[in-house]
């Protein structure tokens, strides 16, 4: 089992046996790459990127320099890390590839792929968040047990889990960039589809920011109230950026005709912590 935060250790942190004693036995042996087939928890699904492109060109060139890693499988072997290289020395017309071999059982095989695929920051939010339900779903491991293999916050993992809730609309827009996990994140926070939905189209048409998709899902879903004058509107702006500057979070400042709210948005139960503590300092 990998150890706890090993994120930025390199593979060789994930993968240390294969490492050791490489003057005792050959570093790498040669195989077909039709011997080879995909990680069946392989968490990245997207490869078809300029990057990919590139790799294809560089082993067409120079061949492949680095071993896929893999484990014995009936008739073949299964990829544990090294899938894109895989598929990039397919496509460049290799016949053969060097691979290390390894005994692995599922869930360690799962949790090796996810690691490898975070460290390079290769996962879109929404094959990160399919990954976690795989741990959780088919091995039964808890968020706090997933926190402690990939060294991310318990917050982190839910919040990530939390954009499979959402339209298969949205998430085809997380997928292709055209908005950003902040953006799901805050659309989340809408009750109905169709509230979302909508909020989506208004993004996508005006392309608003985080922060201004942010204000756009805090409106209330009655009317809002008559807009103060000129004067007011500009001085609750003012108002509105210097807190939102010093809290280091949304503000938005509410006036009706008389009454108003003064709202402040965090996103975990860490950063609510922090801005109790700045608002309500120890004595």
């Amino acid at each position: 089992m990998p150890p706890k935060n090993i994120l930025g250790k390199g593979l060789g942190a994930i993968l240390p046996d294969i490492l050791e004693d490489l003057n005792e036995r050959p570093s790498f042996i040669f195989c077909s790459v039709e011997e080879l087939i995909p990680n069946r928890f392989q968490p990245r699904k997207e490869f078809d990127d300029e990057e990919h492109r590139n790799l294809v060109e560089s082993i067409r060139t120079k061949g492949l320099l680095q071993p896929v890693i893999v484990r014995p499988q009936e008739g073949g072997y299964e990829i544990i890390a090294g899938e894109r290289r895989w598929r990039a020395a397919k496509e460049a017309g290799c016949t053969e590839i060097p691979i290390l071999i390894r005994d692995v059982q599922d869930l360690e095989l799962a949790e090796l792929s996810l690691i490898e695929n975070l460290q390079r920051s290769a996962l879109n939010a929404l094959e990160e968040a399919e990954a976690y339900h795989t741990l959780m779903e088919v091995f039964g491991l808890s968020q706090e047990e997933i926190s402690s293999r990939v060294g991310k916050d318990r917050s982190t993992i839910a919040n990530t889990l939390r954009l499979l809730k959402l339209e298969d609309e949205i998430r085809r827009a997380l997928v292709e960039k055209r908005i950003s996990p902040g953006h799901a994140r805050a659309l989340l926070t809408l009750a109905t589809k169709k509230e979302r939905l909508k909020a989506l189209d208004v993004i996508l048409s005006k392309k608003l920011s985080v922060r201004e998709t942010e204000r756009l899902v805090a409106r209330p879903l009655e009317r809002p109230p008559k807009r103060p004058p000129d004067d007011e509107a500009r001085h609750l702006e003012v108002l509105e950026k210097a807190l939102s500057t010093r809290l280091r979070t949304s503000v938005v400042i509410r006036q009706g005709r008389k009454k108003g709210r003064i709202e402040i948005r965090y996103a975990s139960s860490e950063e609510r912590d922090r801005l109790l503590a700045l608002l309500n300092p120890p004595k």
